[in-house]
């Protein structure tokens, strides 16, 4: 069955090239790679119309399209295609990486963002306004919690008289935890919208929140420079950490939930078994402050992100520096991975977000469009997509980098 039809849509053309494949047993990927090699040859066609055809199946075809279309930008002979593909690059770029959504709801720095684990929802929080220099404490400080398929406002969760700096969601779901600089950490039902029980002890903002995986304990960070331990069901006081180096800007937990990296005004990163509230390790390689850390879902690696414009990837069991990822311009202060634990995202002041491969160390993607500085970002259970969280006062939904 010839796979080629004069200007049919890419369904039709692809379910004619699919059956044909079948029926000569290649495999469906194959079929794919042959179509879009086929019309990628066809953008140097003589006829305008094969030309114009080709352009517009290809740009239908998306990322099947990117690594071929982006070879032949680069380096087919013929002066024609490397013309009209690097035009298509720029359709395919904003298909592939444009902005999915935007919520414009927030009157003051977004400065948190969480995906539900399902993926179905998105919490966001901040406060506080930045201008010329000039710091004031703002006036929105209502949790948010949005619908991500659709983008419908689900809830507004009330209660915190300071800014909003950290959001995390329990295993189930049923849970959401909050971080603000009126003190205080908040566990929530975000069902009801309501306050199950607010955990009060710093003396200072709380910059960070934590739920083991078993949801019986949270963990906060604080500027007064420690780190609680309470019992999530009683609210009581479990274990207090001696202070770090410093504010605690971040504090993350294994996902066996038995140690806690946590880092602050300082270079240096501190590890500490829970269990007996002893430092099990540190990590030194940031130039300056280490303000953001992040576990691997698999447990294998910690990363950081610093003062010094970089993130920097460890070995979570011998402590050791693997790597050091540099290209922002600006403090690295949002991070997060992806279920499989191999790639990353790092948010940065230069107003940029950017994919990494976290075995290579390569760029997957650079997202920029907000207007200011980003402070967070978070990736979805299924690694589809990405939020950023801004000064800009938005939030922002983009489509996560895939990798080669």
């Amino acid at each position: 069955m010839a796979c080629f039809m004069r200007q049919p849509s890419f369904i039709a053309v692809a379910l004619a090239c699919l059956i044909g494949s079948s029926l000569r047993g290649e495999t469906p990927d194959a079929a794919i790679a042959q179509r879009v090699a086929a019309l990628v040859e066809q953008l140097g066609s003589d006829d305008f119309a094969r030309r114009e055809a080709a352009e517009r199946q290809l740009a239908e075809l998306g990322d099947a399209a990117w690594e071929p279309v982006s070879e032949a930008a680069r380096s087919s002979p013929d002066l024609e295609v490397r013309f009209r593909a690097r035009e298509l690059l720029e359709r395919l770029r904003k298909t592939r990486f444009g902005e999915v959504r935007r919520w414009e709801d927030h009157r003051d720095i977004v400065w948190a963002v969480a995906f539900s684990p399902d993926d179905k929802l998105l919490a966001t929080g901040g406060g506080g306004q930045h201008q010329n220099g000039t710091w004031t404490a703002g006036s929105d400080f209502a949790i948010r919690v949005w619908e991500v398929a659709g983008g419908g406002l689900v809830k507004r969760l009330e209660g915190h008289t300071g800014a909003v700096n950290c959001l995390e969601w329990s295993a189930d779901g049923t849970r959401l935890a909050s971080a603000s600089s009126d003190n205080s950490a908040i566990l929530w039902d975000p069902a009801t919208a309501k306050p199950l029980r607010r955990f009060a002890g710093h003396t200072a903002p709380v910059s960070s929140v934590c739920l083991t995986p078993d949801g019986t304990q949270l963990i906060t960070g604080s500027w007064d420079a420690s780190v609680i331990v309470w019992n999530a069901a009683s609210g009581q006081l479990v274990r207090k950490l001696p202070n770090h180096y410093g504010r605690v800007w971040s504090v993350a937990l294994s996902p066996d939930g038995k140690s806690a990296a946590v880092c602050g005004d300082h270079p240096y990163i501190r590890l500490w078994n829970l269990a007996d509230g002893k430092i099990s390790g540190e990590l030194q390689g940031h130039e300056q402050a280490a303000v953001r850390v992040a576990f691997s879902p698999d447990g294998k690696w910690i990363l950081s992100g610093g003062w010094d414009n970089t993130a920097r990837l460890w070995d979570a069991a011998k402590h050791t520096l693997v790597r050091t990822f540099e290209g922002h311009t600006g403090r690295v202060e949002g991070l997060a991975w992806t279920a499989d634990s191999r790639r990353f995202v790092t948010a940065s002041l230069d107003q940029q977000a950017r994919a990494w491969d976290a075995t290579t160390g390569n760029l997957l993607h650079a997202y920029a469009g907000h207007a200011d500085n980003l402070s967070r970002v978070a990736i979805t259970r299924d690694s589809r997509y990405l939020a950023t969280g801004s000064w800009d006062q938005t939030v922002r939904l983009w489509p996560m980098a895939k990798l080669p």
